[in-house]
């Protein structure tokens, strides 16, 4: 029993040797330190600022510029409520609020951009006469010396109107609608539906005097029973000016697109 005794108590403190050797180890080894992301400095202010003319997230990339970068230090914007939300040291808002004063002015007056899309058939079906808008028909001239179709048909013309803005939204400019073919040889109509979008317009004056429009990711699809053809460019057409964007294969036919750009002031 004596020896029991002995073992017992041996094993208890060769536990507690274990146990004060851990302790000790951990107190040498820091703990990783908390990730503090609230706001350290007791002297930052918040003011929340109305935007009343520019878009909010085109101005809040500028302001950031003047923040002072320390830690809980922000600025967001909102485009719901048209505002940008500035956590900083009161002299980085009180310079925040002078370069909005500057920043957030009315637009100049921007003229509306009328473009119209003239959108046409071509195929080689005997019979039937050329049928399309007496001011295409110097585009038609030119198609005709240039591409190995006989007959040119409108298929529906589109007036879209829009102004000037610089973004990258897929959606900024879009539309969709259907229209028919009557195409010489065949003996009812061919339905089709189309849809167009762009994600960018600018205005550029050039060195004679006139503007140019710019498309970015201008597109343009028709699909129905005749098939499927899509054209796709970015575009630059002067005011006035009557430009073919592109051409596309339908079968054994063509889409043929022709785009004008009017500035109306």
């Amino acid at each position: 029993m004596f020896s029991l005794r002995l073992r017992i108590i041996a094993v208890c403190a060769l536990a507690l040797s274990f146990t004060s050797l851990a302790a000790a180890q951990d107190a040498k080894t820091p703990a990783p330190a908390a990730q503090d992301n609230y706001v350290i400095h007791t002297s930052f202010k918040s003011r929340v600022f109305e935007i009343k003319y520019r878009d909010p997230f085109s101005i809040v990339s500028v302001i950031k510029l003047l923040t002072s970068g320390h830690k809980g230090a922000l600025a967001s914007a909102d485009n719901n409520f048209k505002t940008i939300t500035v956590r900083d040291f009161p002299e980085n808002i009180a310079a925040i609020e002078e370069a909005l004063k500057r920043l957030d002015t009315p637009e100049p007056p921007r003229p509306e951009v009328e473009l119209r899309m003239h959108v046409l058939i071509a195929s080689n079906a005997a019979g039937g006469a050329n049928q399309f808008p007496a001011d295409l028909k110097d585009i038609i001239g030119q198609l005709e010396s240039t591409l190995n179709f006989k007959n040119y048909q409108l298929l529906t013309s589109i007036i879209q109107r829009t102004k000037e803005r610089i973004t990258n939204d897929p959606s900024y400019i879009r539309g969709e609608g259907s229209a028919q073919a009557n195409l010489p040889g065949l003996n009812a109509p061919l339905d089709f539906r189309y849809n167009f979008q762009a994600s960018s317009l600018k205005l550029s004056p050039n060195p004679s005097g006139a503007t140019t429009v710019q498309l970015e990711g201008f597109y343009f699809s028709i699909e129905g029973e005749g098939g499927r053809a899509v054209v796709r460019s970015d575009v630059s057409v002067r005011d006035g000016e009557k430009v073919v964007v592109g051409t596309a294969g339908l079968k054994d036919k063509a889409l043929i697109l022709v785009l004008t750009a009017k500035l109306i002031k």
